[in-house]
């Protein structure tokens, strides 16, 4: 009999803790919303394949260092390959650059930043964190699609994030095979302004 009670107390503690741990995921997050940017934390228990990965609270980033990075984030349709398009404008990126630096002081250990961008084109949606000198940028949803990594590639992406200058993809590596996920770039936090937009930008000054 004692050691049905004992079984008994057991079981409702184990019950306690799954309710408690299943009502800290399913909270909801506090939010930030300006010039059509939401950003809210998310639990890391969220994120795939960061294992490996040692996050740094809070991000300290400077205004500038944020309008290099949303300046140098470049996306190119893959069913009809076209020159590579920026994601954000230089107008967009400096409205949204504020908020991101405002958020980004206030993550705490265990989040990371989930932002969703509305403009005309549609909805753009990714996740932001930070490790060791360097910002990760995984850009889930550009215009309303969604990029796919499915492993069976059953269905394939029609869009990927285009390298520039002092970024990387990121790399998986599971059983002696390597996958570069091409929706995920990494870059120093101090990253400079894009040499890209310097041209553009010189190109449309010199035209008559």
């Amino acid at each position: 009999m004692a050691r049905h009670k004992l079984i008994l107390k057991l079981f409702c503690f184990s019950l306690i803790l799954l309710i408690g741990g299943c009502a800290a995921l399913l909270k909801k997050e506090r939010t930030f919303s300006k010039n059509g940017l939401t950003i809210s934390f998310r639990s890391l228990n969220f994120l795939d394949d960061v294992e490996q990965i040692k996050f740094i609270y809070p991000i300290i980033i400077s205004e500038k260092s944020i309008r290099n990075h949303l300046l140098s984030i470049y996306h190119q349709d893959i069913t009809t390959p076209r020159r590579p398009k920026p994601l954000f404008s230089q107008s967009t990126a400096t409205e949204l650059a504020p908020l991101f630096r405002t958020v980004m002081k206030k993550v705490k250990p265990g989040k990371y930043l989930n932002f969703k961008y509305h403009d005309a084109g549609g909805l753009t949606e990714g996740q932001v964190f930070a490790t060791a000198k360097k910002l990760h940028w995984r850009i889930l949803k550009i215009n309303g699609i969604v990029h796919s990594n499915d492993p069976l590639r059953l269905k394939r992406p029609t869009w990927k994030l285009y390298r520039m200058n002092g970024q990387y993809y990121q790399i998986l590596q599971t059983g002696g095979f390597k996958k570069v996920i091409k929706n995920r770039i990494t870059a120093n936090i101090n990253l400079p302004f894009p040499k890209q937009r310097l041209s553009s930008r010189s190109r449309k000054n010199s035209s008559p």
